[in-house]
């Protein structure tokens, strides 16, 4: 029954693929885009796009992923395109590869079939998801270093503001300035010049933040906006806005050691507390482990004869308890009744005569 069905569908399959070899994605040639003024091959080629098709993805996820797109660096206009043809390629590949392998499985199917399925639902599972993940990972980080080479880059425009050098020939040189150090900064800042050439610099920092969206590049958008409308200083504001991104980044990161404090409780606690109670209780443990040992010998207090003569003694003893304080009382009270008795019948010494004799001379 699955031999039919499988060979159904590696034709459909092939058949599918055949017929994609006849579409054509790119505008600027079979399969390529322009990615910085350069034609750059897709990963599948002409396939690309409908392999991005195969699987379907909600509106809310495409606009998660392509955001996360943009953050990460990724800005041809293809990129999401290629990115989820290379996840679905992950995915399906594998599916049809678990396919091929449980119908070439013998017949019965052994014992560790329904595990190993199990096992691949797992695996398919994880390459649907981390993909997405990582991108998000990738993306975060970026806007960390965004934000950490921020205030330099505004110190450097600033000065060369205030040498005399228009906005466009800054944004250029300290983007070049910056490479080295802080190159996804430099990347956005030779953007920004462009867009600045080609329309205004509050449009192209609006641009910027809504590609990076971040507070600080968010206020820095507005305020540049106001200043450039009211027809104020630019290089001043920026100076004022330099100085308050940094206070904030070190709030930040008073806010972030605070909490280390806290995070390395668990660690603390989970690593460091069990080889404390091992070096603390294994020389007691050892100890006693001498000594059951030691008197579990015969003649010890622990063996089985010494216990069972103590077990004996006792039950003698409960069985027939001897009332010697009772009669020790009594015989003490006899004794002290005879010499009672004996004590006046004694006759005193100096007076050996009766009383009555003594009347009658």
């Amino acid at each position: 029954m699955l031999f039919p069905i499988a060979t159904f569908l590696i034709v459909a399959g092939l058949f599918f693929l055949l017929g994609l070899l006849f579409i054509r994605t790119g505008r600027n040639g079979e399969g390529e885009i322009l990615a910085g003024g350069q034609a750059r091959r897709l990963i599948f080629g002409p396939l690309t796009v409908p392999l991005a098709g195969v699987l379907p993805v909600s509106a809310r996820s495409k606009a998660s992923t392509s955001r996360d797109l943009r953050r990460a660096g990724f800005y041809h206009r293809l990129a999401y395109q290629e990115f989820m043809a290379l996840r679905n390629v992950l995915v399906v590949g594998w599916v049809l590869l678990v396919g091929t392998a449980i119908v070439a499985a013998p017949q019965p199917a052994p014992k560790w079939m329904p595990a190993a399925i199990a096992s691949a639902a797992v695996v398919a599972g994880l390459l649907f998801a981390m993909p997405v993940l990582l991108l998000h990972a990738r993306a975060k980080a970026r806007l960390q270093r965004i934000q950490y080479g921020l205030p330099d880059a505004l110190d450097m425009i600033t000065m060369c503001m205030e040498g005399g050098l228009p906005l466009p020939q800054v944004l250029g040189r300290v983007g070049r300035d910056l490479a080295t150090t802080h190159a996804d900064l430099a990347c956005e800042l030779k953007i920004i010049g462009r867009q600045m050439e080609a329309g205004s610099l509050d449009g192209a920092l609006r641009q910027f933040a809504a590609r990076i969206d971040i507070p600080d590049v968010q206020s820095l958008a507005a305020l540049v906006g106001q200043t450039d409308q009211q027809g104020g200083s630019v290089a001043g504001a920026l100076v004022e806005f330099a100085d308050g991104v940094r206070r904030a980044q070190r709030q930040r990161a008073e806010e972030h050691g605070n909490k280390t404090s806290v995070k390395l409780l668990f660690p603390l606690v989970l690593c460091l507390a069990p080889p404390v109670y091992v070096l603390l209780l294994t020389p007691a443990i050892i100890e006693m482990r001498e000594f059951v040992l030691k008197e579990n010998r015969p003649g010890g207090i622990l063996s089985p004869q010494t216990m069972v003569a103590e077990s004996d003694i006792l039950s003698r003893s409960l069985s027939s308890p001897p009332p010697r304080k009772q009669a020790s009382r009594s015989t003490a009270a006899s004794a002290r009744g005879e010499d009672l008795s004996t004590s006046l019948t004694r006759p005193r010494p100096g007076n050996t005569q009766p009383r009555a004799a003594a009347r009658t001379d």
